[in-house]
């Protein structure tokens, strides 16, 4: 049984084999309505006030035997209310003993605080202290007690019960706390180490791409002067063979060259260290253009559709000719990567960011990312296509565009299901518009 609930924080629960004992905590720990003699002499002794507020009551809850107490409380514990402190006798024959109770108790709810009830020398102190341990969760009530005393103490242990409680909510949201900052400073060293990384590729990249692209101007302009040769041996019949033999040796040596001249061009433009322009851009008329741009790659894709997800957004902060660029390249990328799908979809979203920045997405129903690759998805050279389809360098361009322009891009990918490509932009000031259209 139960009185009626007073107050969520200070329940109370008396465990004892006589039902004249829960009697006499009840009227002690909640009397009825209204001043008594009781109350009267706690107001005389301690200040109180003389009248019962809402904070000074308890629910109290009996159990007649040990191991009802200890449903009660694991069921308390279960519901989200558990009991503050709990009375309990330490003779309650035949079931467990107070002792035995107290230790079910506690592996149930560490935090309950207990009071054993002793008309008895049951134990010695020192006894309860080798088989309960020394704990601040323990008193001892000597029967008969004192009204006041087990009021005050009542008052004195739910006080304790709930510090104890605020206790553990602060330690647990300073360990939430301590873990989130854990996380953003590994995300943070991830992108320090790895734009240090870029840095260093990017200078000897642009080393490399200068010693190369000089001899391969000079190998391609002679490649294109004998390939003019040898059209004009066209009229010479005794050389037709070993003309189209050099012919397709050139062409062959003019096509690798070529490929070599994009990736040095590709190398060239990842090793721009200087930042690019910043200026007020209407990011949906660069999107749109680059959707343009890219409607070979989407017609190519058998069936892809596409799909506008346009809100009304600011202008961005940014260079329209290097985000053009970005979008571009993902808008690409996403039509490659659905390539065997049975239902292709390429959509292009364009939305505000909780933060003040502006939401570029690009998203696929395409085969989605390996896990193990993700954590190199923006190094140089690093490409999952099959060689000679791609430099490997598309995804760092892309990444060394937006950082510089202070922004960012994420990566949100299911294997199996798709891929995000989600480009955030930092929105101009206030009066670019005006200015703009100005």
């Amino acid at each position: 049984m139960s009185s009626p609930t007073r107050a969520s924080g200070r329940r109370i629960l008396v465990i004892d084999d006589n039902p004249a004992i829960h009697q006499d905590f009840r009227k002690i720990l909640a009397p009825p309505e209204g001043l008594d003699e009781l109350e009267a002499m706690e107001s005389v002794l301690f200040g109180s006030v003389p009248t019962r507020t809402v904070a000074s009551s308890f629910e109290l809850d009996s159990a007649m035997g040990g191991e009802e107490g200890v449903r009660r409380v694991k069921a308390a514990v279960a519901e989200g209310r558990p009991y503050a402190l709990a009375f309990v006798d330490i003779r309650m024959p035949p079931g467990i003993d107070g002792v035995e109770t107290t230790l079910r108790l506690w592996k149930e709810d560490a935090d309950v605080q207990v009071v054993l009830c002793s008309a008895y020398s049951d134990y010695s102190w020192e006894e309860l202290a080798r088989k309960l341990g020394s704990s601040e969760r323990l008193l001892i009530l000597r029967k008969p007690f004192d009204n006041i005393e087990v009021r005050q103490m009542a008052h004195a242990l739910c006080e304790k019960w709930e510090l104890l409680r605020a206790s553990h909510r602060r330690l647990e949201d300073l360990e939430l706390a301590v873990q989130e900052r854990t996380r953003a400073l590994a995300e943070a060293h991830a992108r320090l180490v790895l734009a240090q990384k870029l840095e260093a590729l990017g200078r000897m990249s642009a080393g490399l791409a200068h010693e190369v692209n000089n001899p391969l101007a000079y190998v391609l302009s002679n490649l294109r002067h004998v390939q003019g040769g040898l059209e004009k041996l066209a009229c010479v019949p005794e050389a037709f063979k070993a003309r189209d033999d050099l012919k397709d040796a050139c062409r062959d040596a003019i096509f690798g060259a070529e490929r070599i001249a994009n990736i040095v061009q590709d190398v060239r433009l990842f090793a721009r260290l200087e930042e690019p322009t910043k200026e007020p851009v209407d990011v949906r008329r660069v999107v749109e253009h680059s959707i343009s741009l890219a409607s070979e790659a989407l017609r190519n894709g058998s069936g892809i559709r596409l799909v506008r997800d346009f809100q009304e957004v600011p202008l961005v902060l940014g260079s329209e000719l290097s985000l053009g660029q970005v979008f571009l390249n993902l808008i690409v990328n996403a039509a490659h990567a659905l390539a065997g799908r049975s239902e292709p979809c390429l959509r292009v979203g364009l939305v505000g960011w909780e933060d003040g920045r502006v939401a570029v997405e690009v998203q696929d129903n395409g085969s989605g990312i390996a896990p193990e690759h993700l954590s190199r998805l923006f190094e140089p050279f690093f490409t999952t296509k099959p060689v000679g389809t791609g430099t490997g360098l598309g995804l760092s361009i892309c990444h060394g565009i937006v950082t510089r322009l202070g922004g960012d891009i994420l990566v949100d990918t299911v294997k199996g299901q798709g891929t995000t490509f989600r480009v955030l932009l930092p929105v101009a000031p206030a009066d670019a518009e005006r200015k703009l259209s100005a």
